[in-house]
């Protein structure tokens, strides 16, 4: 087995094993599930639409909505489980093993990249499941639940959730090998949310809205517009497809993300640094006569 499918592998079974991973999990399949039942008047007074309420609660559209949504306010667990791939080697000072192994640096960034998107990629994998969950909760209007569809869930999870695990969690990934620690990628991480939403009108208010949708780095603005001149019908039933102004912003942001991935490769120090050895006068605080 290559350095770098093995460094992923060990990456994967060392997460998967840790009860924060299946935390995350069980807490995005909660929210998803709650969504579900919400929009589908399962919650009283809560208020989950989808535009119509003819829009059923799993048509393609709404779960797109969903996933788009939720995927978002995943975007510290991203930061979390991506930035520690790399620093925890420097926090419990493991990194000399690797650095002093036969391997090459790309197998090493390579190997604990891929393994932490193999961990998201199960994780974000609560938010369709949840969803599906959703649909069982006691109470819910049959009214708004249209035909089961895997492929509505599969789709916006493969052209939203994916992508933007790769996009975000490569520039997380490369912010904690660069400085070797978690802070930075947990500032930036707020900073990127926070920046998004106080940003959101201006997107709107954009005369060029492919403009605005190109910008948006969670490919949700994108998405609207995508859908935004469906009617009913369409969006009850029409998958929503990885074409348009969609695809280019999934283009557009991988690209950025594999150029932050190639710079970070180049930039990347793998070496231990030699601590300054003090002399001998200086260390025993004595000084010798010549």
């Amino acid at each position: 087995m290559r350095p770098l499918l093995a460094i992923a592998a060990f990456e994967f079974r060392t997460r998967v094993k840790r009860i924060s991973t299946w935390v995350y999990f069980l807490v995005f399949f909660s929210l998803a599930m709650l969504w579900t039942a919400a929009a589908g008047g399962a919650v009283p007074n809560a208020i989950v639409a989808f535009g119509s309420g003819k829009v059923w609660v799993n048509s393609p559209y709404a779960i797109a909505q969903t996933v788009a949504f939720l995927g978002m306010a995943a975007l510290t667990i991203v930061a979390a489980v991506m930035g520690r791939a790399i620093q925890q080697d420097f926090e419990h000072r493991v990194e000399p093993f690797f650095f002093t192994a036969p391997i090459e640096r790309s197998d090493y960034l390579g190997g604990r990249f891929l393994g932490a998107v193999a961990v998201l990629v199960v994780i974000l994998s609560s938010i369709p499941l949840g969803g599906i969950a959703g649909l069982l909760v006691p109470g819910i209007d049959t009214d708004r639940v249209g035909p089961m569809r895997l492929a509505a869930y599969i789709t916006p999870y493969a052209t939203m959730l994916v992508p933007n695990v790769v996009v975000l969690g490569g520039l997380f990934f490369c912010i904690a090998a660069m400085t070797r620690r978690m802070l930075p990628v947990y500032i930036a991480s707020v900073v990127l949310l926070i920046g998004y939403l106080a940003a959101r009108g201006l997107l709107r208010d954009l005369d060029n809205k492919t403009l605005a949708a190109m910008l948006d780095p969670f490919g949700v603005t994108a998405n609207s517009n995508l859908t935004e001149y469906w009617s009913i019908s369409e969006r009850n039933t029409r998958l929503v497809p990885l074409a348009g102004v969609l695809l280019w912003n999934r283009l557009l942001w991988m690209t950025i993300a594999g150029v932050a991935l190639a710079i970070c490769s180049y930039r990347f120090t793998f070496t231990q640094p030699v601590a300054r050895r003090r002399t001998a006068p200086q260390a025993d605080g004595v000084a010798l006569d010549p």
